[in-house]
């Protein structure tokens, strides 16, 4: 059998033939990631202008139909059902927590279960705040 050049070539220049293209593509990848990256950046201050934008927009328009009672109770209605599904979850959790049965099992909580328990209380809390003090608020300020 006779020897090629192919098999003269040694492990180390291989090494170094193959390591080229690597770092091309390891180049390409590092610019297409900061490429996606910028991308992700502009497509969330887009959503965060939009956002501003609308709430702008429903500030400055007193009296507009998203005012009307056809939109403002729903709303309402529905923000308070979530809000009373929340706190109805929490409590279930809570009584299922210190049963005597699950006793066995009760681990302590952790600091994020805590804040997350935290959160979402405060949250419901205050929705049911906003919306028992808009249906105390608006007959009173927006007579029809």
């Amino acid at each position: 059998m006779p020897v090629t050049d192919a098999d003269l070539i040694s492990p180390v220049e291989e090494t170094q033939k193959s390591s080229s293209p690597s770092l091309l593509l390891s180049s390409a990848a590092f610019v297409g990631s900061l490429v996606e990256g910028a991308c992700a950046i502009l497509v969330a201050s887009a959503s965060a202008k939009l956002f501003v934008g609308l709430g702008a927009v429903a500030g400055a328009v007193k009296a507009s139909r998203l005012h009307s009672d056809i939109v403002r109770i729903p709303v309402l209605l529905v923000s308070a059902t979530a809000a009373l599904i929340t706190l109805l979850v929490l409590w279930n959790a809570w009584r299922a927590r210190n049963r005597s049965a699950a006793r066995w099992r009760k681990k302590p909580m952790t600091l994020r279960e805590k804040f997350s328990l935290a959160i979402s209380l405060l949250a419901s809390v205050v929705t049911l705040a906003l919306v028992i003090g808009e249906a105390i608020e608006h007959p009173i300020f927006h007579v029809h």
